[in-house]
């Protein structure tokens, strides 16, 4: 399967895809930095990077036209400052918003499916308008916005669109939700905002997949059964004492069969194994 990868940074999620079976026909960046750090890799073989065809520049500048019905996944995380937590919640209004350029991209490249990954802040109430637009804009990319009109003004020609139930043309079935990578087996609280597209000619049924682990799960294994300290070899004197915040939560869980997920993996879970600098 053949992908275009944007906003690529230093490779996370583009990696992530290559590990799902597509082959990147276009991976475009513009920090210098991250691009330097990609070639670093490559210049050392590290697969799956050695093989990406890297484009160190602007999106806005790219050219899509020779990727037209030719790539079944286009994937990327635009900039998340403007809707971050942190920073000056410019939204919309902010120049790093390229999510302008990812409707154009789907608009022109025509993928089969779109992946998309953001920030928890996308969902704040003070954003909920424009995610509505980016929610439609990506459903009926071809419904482009007009020269002299807001985003607010083409909104409500989607919304019209939309409710309409016109389906003709090129349109995307779309879905998103908040996930946390922890949910997965990541050992990293990250909660993101991933959004996916399928073409609408295609009839394709898809789901988010059910999450696999669970703090439920990891609180149970260190303070119910004490599995994970035995698995990890520390002694009963050498173990730390269950947090006063937690009693309650542990008291119910000792009441409660079995989870169906795997616990959630820890720091500890992900450097077991590695060897230890002091004594290698």
């Amino acid at each position: 399967m053949k992908s275009i990868e944007l906003f690529v940074g230093a490779g996370g999620l583009a990696i992530g895809t290559n590990n799902a079976g597509f082959r990147h026909d276009a991976v475009v960046e513009w920090d210098a930095d991250a691009c330097e750090t990609i070639r670093e890799n490559q210049r050392r073989d590290v697969a799956p990077l050695s093989e990406w065809p890297l484009t160190e520049g602007d999106v806005a500048e790219f050219d899509f036209a020779p990727f037209e019905d030719k790539v079944d996944l286009l994937s990327g995380g635009p900039p998340c400052q403007p809707f971050s937590l942190g920073g000056k919640h410019s939204g919309h209004a902010d120049q790093r918003n390229m999510f302008p350029e990812v409707f154009r991209a789907v608009r022109e490249v025509r993928p089969r499916a779109i992946l998309i990954e953001n920030v928890k802040g996308l969902l704040r109430e003070s954003f909920a308008k424009y995610f509505e637009y980016i929610y439609l804009q990506l459903s009926y990319p071809e419904l482009r916005q007009h020269p002299d009109e807001g985003w607010q003004e083409h909104l409500a020609r989607l919304e019209r669109h939309h409710t309409a139930g016109s389906e003709s043309g090129l349109h995307y079935k779309v879905v998103y939700r908040l996930l946390n990578a922890a949910d997965y087996g990541v050992p990293q609280r990250r909660e993101r905002v991933l959004i996916v597209g399928i073409r609408g000619d295609l009839g394709i049924e898809w789901g988010f997949p059910a999450k696999s682990h669970s703090m439920d799960a990891l609180l149970r294994d260190q303070w119910v059964n004490g599995d994970y300290w035995e698995r990890h070899g520390i002694r009963k004197s050498e173990r730390p004492e269950m947090p006063a915040r937690l009693e309650g939560r542990i008291e119910r869980l000792r009441q409660a069969g079995e989870p169906a997920e795997l616990p959630w993996r820890t720091v500890r879970d992900a450097l077991e194994g590695l060897p230890n600098p002091v004594t290698q």
